[in-house]
């Protein structure tokens, strides 16, 4: 059986960005340190987004409506907003204003880089596309030095940045994720 095109495509992205940091590696290239650490890697929908299921219901899948009608939950806010954050979510990048804007209407601070889905990919596959591609050359691997930390209610992707030693607190509601702890044994 072959892979399917998205599995092949990650495949694609995950080698030659490999390839890249060897590269870079090789060539003794310096990775930018942001001032404040860790990096954190913190997730949009159904995490930052205290009201994911009811804005859902709202406009299906029309962002745009559903943008109206967001609320975040600002207690996460304040936990991370010590660290490096950058918001990296599969929302479609069409909507990338529009949410941003929101954000900083309603709570008055904007995330220090966000990255939105680019190619309708799905949310794991999406996420660490951008890992590999922009934010792994840009401040270096953890294997590096660097520290990272994601905010993640996903669990493929909460795994996905396990395999690169990316520790993933996950957010999530009691309706929407089976408790992890009973789902690994």
């Amino acid at each position: 059986m072959k892979p399917s095109l998205p599995s092949r495509f990650t495949a694609i992205v995950a080698v030659a960005v490999l390839v890249i940091s060897l590269v870079l590696v090789a060539a003794g290239a310096a990775w930018q340190k942001p001032k404040r650490q860790p990096i954190v890697l913190l997730d949009l929908n159904y995490t930052f987004v205290e009201n994911q299921a009811e804005t859902a219901k709202l406009g299906g899948e029309d962002f745009g409506r559903r943008l109206e009608f967001e609320s975040y939950r600002r207690w996460l806010l304040d936990l991370v907003r010590d660290g490096h954050v950058i918001l990296i979510t599969a929302r479609p990048e069409k909507y990338r204003e529009r949410t941003l804007a929101r954000i900083d209407s309603l709570l008055g601070w904007k995330p220090d880089e966000a990255y939105f889905n680019e190619h309708d990919l799905m949310p794991a596959v999406c996420k660490q596309q951008v890992l590999l591609t922009r934010i792994f050359p840009k401040y270096g691997l953890p294997s590096d030095g660097t520290r990272y930390l994601a905010v993640e209610s996903n669990p493929r992707t909460a795994f996905m940045y396990a395999g690169y030693g990316i520790p993933a607190l996950r957010v999530w509601d009691d309706w929407q994720y089976v408790d992890s702890t009973r789902a690994s044994k």
